[in-house]
């Protein structure tokens, strides 16, 4: 019985994903070069740590990068593009819907400490989460588990009892490596991606009411062993 739904945050709750490459692309360009689909994918869902843009500008410009200069022009770029986006459809009334049934929430997002909380404060949406764990809280971020794990251990729930939502393959990995369920609403950089690990694939959280998603999850988890095919909406 599924008692916690965990959520990431970047290109989930919010497309932060989309305005970020956008605006790196732009930054790149101004050096007469480009940042490449494929070097980006693979960062998406990970810790910016995980990979320094800055030093692969500077590999393919030729150019020492002052990141004093450059991060605060793409920094304030990125924002502004971020605050013109709304929360993605469907989010907002699965919070409430989860509420009501009584399901414990939480956030697990790669993100540096206070990034998800703050914007999930800004929006509104803070209070539906018993908690918000980032990249801080652990040693490693996805695709490592340790996120999900950490999360279940301080929900008090066992993994076959929660269900992760992720946009990323990075994300899906980490959930599934954790022992839990993953259903995963793909953002436009991410809807290319390989989700065959997936429990359900949706276009968007609105395209399904939460009630018939448990529904289905808790099908498949009932028929796992009689090959059930996964659902994609």
């Amino acid at each position: 019985m599924i008692e916690a739904i965990l959520f990431d945050f970047d290109g989930l709750i919010l497309d932060t994903e989309t305005p970020e490459f956008d605006s790196w692309q732009e930054v790149f360009e101004s050096y007469g070069v480009r940042l490449e689909r494929r070097v980006w994918d693979w960062s998406i869902g990970r810790h910016s740590l995980d990979f320094d843009i800055y030093e692969h500008l500077s590999e393919l410009s030729g150019q020492p990068i002052e990141r004093k200069v450059v991060r605060p022009i793409m920094r304030r770029d990125y924002l502004e593009r971020i605050e013109r986006n709304p929360i993605l459809p469907g989010v907002e009334l699965y919070l409430t819907t989860a509420k009501q049934m009584g399901l414990k929430l939480a956030v697990a997002s790669s993100s540096s400490p206070g990034w998800a909380v703050g914007h999930l404060k800004s929006r509104g949406l803070l209070h539906y989460f018993e908690f918000v764990l980032s990249a801080g809280d652990v040693d490693k971020a996805k695709p490592d588990p340790e996120l999900y794990t950490m999360a279940v251990e301080r929900l008090g729930v066992q993994p076959q009892n929660a269900f992760a939502i992720e946009d990323s393959v990075n994300g899906l990995i980490a959930a599934k490596a954790a022992g839990l369920q993953c259903v995963v609403v793909p953002n436009p950089m991410t809807r290319g991606m390989g989700f065959d690990a997936a429990d359900m694939c949706l276009n968007s959280l609105s395209n399904m009411p939460l009630e018939k998603l448990l529904e289905n999850l808790q099908s498949q988890a009932s028929h796992r062993n009689g090959g059930l095919s996964k659902a994609k909406v």
